[in-house]
C-alpha cells in the first residue's frame, strides 16, 4: 500500500488486537495518521454483534485516536487507550473471553459424552447453568459467582473427578490447570489440601 502515492492526509487504521499501529509505519512514513482500532468481540459466520455494546482499544498518534474516537462514538459504542506493550496481553484476555471458552465447553462435551449424553444432550444441560454463570459474574463478580467442591473444599469430590477424567481424552489436563488457577484467586475451603491433592493425584 506504501508504494501507492497520496496517503499524506490521510486516516489509517488497522483493526488486529495483537498488532500495533508500528505495522502501519511504511503509511506513516508517507504523510498518513495512523492507529490500531481493535473491537472486543467475537465475529463468527451467521452471527450479528451489536456494534454498540461492543468495547474498543485504540492506540496510535493523536489525529488518527481523535477520529476513531468519533467513529466509535457514532457508533455509540465504547472505546479506551491502550499501551502499545499491552496489546499481546489484551489479545489473550480476548482468547480468554471466548475462544478458550469454547474450548472448555468442548471439553465438557467430551466429559459429556464420557457420562453417556450426546453433544447436543451436553449442550442442553449446560446452557441454564453456563447463563446462569455468565450472569453472576457479570453481576457479582468472579469470587461470588464461584461454587461447586472447589470452593467448599470437598476433596473426596474432587478426587473423585480426578479419577475418572483420566478416562476422557484431555480432560483431566483441562480439570487440573483450572483448579489451579481457581485456587490462586478465588475462595476455596482446604486450599492447600486440595493443591497436594493435584500433585498426588
Amino acid at each position: 500500500l506504501a508504494r501507492k502515492p497520496g496517503w499524506s492526509g490521510k486516516v489509517v487504521f488497522h483493526s488486529s488486537g495483537a498488532l500495533t499501529s508500528d505495522v502501519l509505519s511504511p503509511l506513516k512514513r508517507k504523510g498518513a495518521s495512523t492507529a490500531s482500532l481493535h473491537p472486543m468481540m467475537t465475529f463468527v459466520p451467521g452471527a450479528t454483534p451489536r456494534m454498540d455494546e461492543v468495547p474498543f482499544a485504540v492506540e496510535g498518534d493523536s489525529r488518527a485516536v481523535a477520529v476513531a474516537r468519533r467513529i466509535v462514538g457514532d457508533l455509540g459504542a465504547e472505546i479506551f487507550l491502550i499501551k502499545k506493550t499491552a496489546k499481546p496481553l489484551y489479545h489473550a484476555l480476548g482468547s480468554f473471553s471466548s475462544p478458550l471458552i469454547v474450548a472448555t465447553l468442548v471439553t465438557a462435551e467430551r466429559v459429556g459424552r464420557g457420562a453417556g449424553l450426546t453433544a447436543s444432550q451436553t449442550r442442553r444441560v449446560m446452557a441454564p447453568i453456563l447463563r446462569q454463570t455468565l450472569k453472576n459474574y457479570q453481576e457479582r463478580g468472579a469470587a461470588a459467582a464461584f461454587s461447586g467442591p472447589i470452593k467448599r473444599g470437598d476433596l473426596n469430590t474432587v478426587l473423585r473427578h480426578l479419577k475418572e477424567l483420566k478416562r476422557v481424552p484431555g480432560a483431566s489436563e483441562v480439570y487440573r490447570a483450572l483448579v489451579k488457577s481457581a485456587l490462586m484467586d478465588l475462595p476455596s475451603a482446604k486450599r492447600k489440601e486440595l493443591m497436594r491433592l493435584l500433585q498426588k493425584s
